[in-house]
């Protein structure tokens, strides 16, 4: 779906824009020369009782906020620039300023995009079409997805992934049968994580590699439009700095979209090979991360009360689990005391077609909390202010 919105969007957003370019022609329809920002921002307010940070400092209440500018830029009919930054406040009150994607795409012809620089994989659907907080339907981002926004004690298997690479999307019609959408890139992957144990899979896209193999994956998805879409995605790398251990992901993604209703949800799994050396033995284990989430909403407008038609209820629940049971030593012990389950309960109130206001509440139950952290209690409130413009 998004290569067939990503033209049309960028098109839209280029007509109301300024032009920059005096030889482009004022009745273009190619709109050659323009240069557009959309994006997005929000305001969120986090209520969690007797939840301490790292240092052990209270962060019971907190007002945190974004603003996402996406820059475009229509080069030629052929070529288009995308670029999105990230503006934020985090729980002490500093500004962090982040490139999320920069990049430009070649349109070879009306079904197939070639990307190349640094842009959001197309691994499953949240991550890449729909973490924007205005298009989230919740506060907090599902249980599996770790960072960006935080995620409370719950690890996260992943994270949303970005790199720098080369993606070829292509959109096959089969007329009244629906489409189907791949994708197949190549990009720097993933590294060790840095630390004195080693171990630790970590997928933040940074500037150059860390072993001398690139990543690999794709999604195929078949899509009926516009009711429903499923889709399977599928990464492998090289992560360690010598290259001799590989990380594998995949999950599998699927999407109903009713009159007032909606279900979808991932499936998600990973292996990281880790190595050790048990007197005097070396050895190499597989370690797994799985998870999964499934998030329902319903419109009220459905009941016929005009009152009522901007008020949309969200149902979503996480579960993720790993192998980390202390037996890979320091490997992966970011993992002890932060996997189990998540219940999130929610009420939208649609200011715009673009604006809503969220409340939201979400409880979450550690297997493990003892292997780590002791008893922790994490139970957030939410009340989030979200725009696209």
């Amino acid at each position: 779906m998004k290569k067939v919105l990503l033209q049309s969007a960028v098109t839209a957003a280029i007509s109301m824009s300024v032009m920059t370019t005096p030889h482009a022609q004022e009745n273009s329809a190619l709109d050659i020369g323009r240069l557009a920002i959309a994006g997005y921002g929000d305001v969120t307010y986090i209520s969690q009782s007797n939840m301490k940070d790292e240092e052990g400092n209270d962060i019971q209440n907190n007002v945190v906020a974004r603003f996402v500018p996406i820059f475009l830029f229509q080069m030629s009919e052929k070529i288009h620039i995308e670029a999105e930054l990230e503006f934020s406040t985090n729980a002490e009150g500093e500004t962090e300023t982040e490139l999320e994607y920069a990049n430009m795409h070649y349109f070879l012809n009306d079904y197939t995009i070639i990307t190349a620089g640094k842009f959001l994989l197309p691994f499953g659907q949240f991550g890449a079409n729909l973490h924007p907080s205005w298009i989230n339907k919740a506060a907090s981002n599902p249980g599996i997805y770790g960072g960006h926004g935080g995620n409370g004690s719950l690890g996260g298997v992943t994270s949303i992934m970005g790199d720098t690479g080369l993606n070829i999307a292509n959109t096959w019609n089969l007329g009244d049968a629906g489409r189907i959408f791949t994708d197949i890139y190549t990009v720097t992957g993933p590294r060790q994580e840095e630390g004195d144990h080693g171990g630790g899979v970590a997928m933040e896209a940074k500037k150059g590699d860390n072993n001398d193999s690139m990543a690999f994956g794709g999604r195929v998805a078949y899509a009926f439009l516009p009711e429903w879409e499923i889709g399977v995605s599928y990464y492998t790398g090289k992560y360690s700095d010598d290259g001799d251990l590989n990380y594998d992901a995949y999950t599998v993604d699927f999407n109903w979209i009713g009159s007032y209703a909606s279900v979808r949800g991932e499936i998600f799994g990973s292996t990281a090979e880790t190595e050790g050396e048990d007197e005097g033995d070396e050895w190499v284990k597989d370690f797994d991360k799985n998870g999964w989430y499934i998030q329902g909403t319903w419109q009220a407008r459905q009941l016929g009360n005009t009152w009522l038609n901007p008020v949309e209820f969200v149902v979503r629940y996480s579960d993720i689990d790993s192998d980390f049971d202390g037996s890979i030593g320091h490997d992966f012990e970011e993992d002890a005391g932060k996997m189990g389950s998540r219940i999130y309960y929610g009420v939208n109130y649609w200011l715009e077609p673009s604006a809503v206001l969220k409340l939201g509440a979400e409880s979450t139950s550690i297997d493990n909390e003892g292997a780590g952290h002791g008893g922790i209690v994490d139970d957030r409130v939410f009340l989030q202010l979200a725009l696209g413009f």
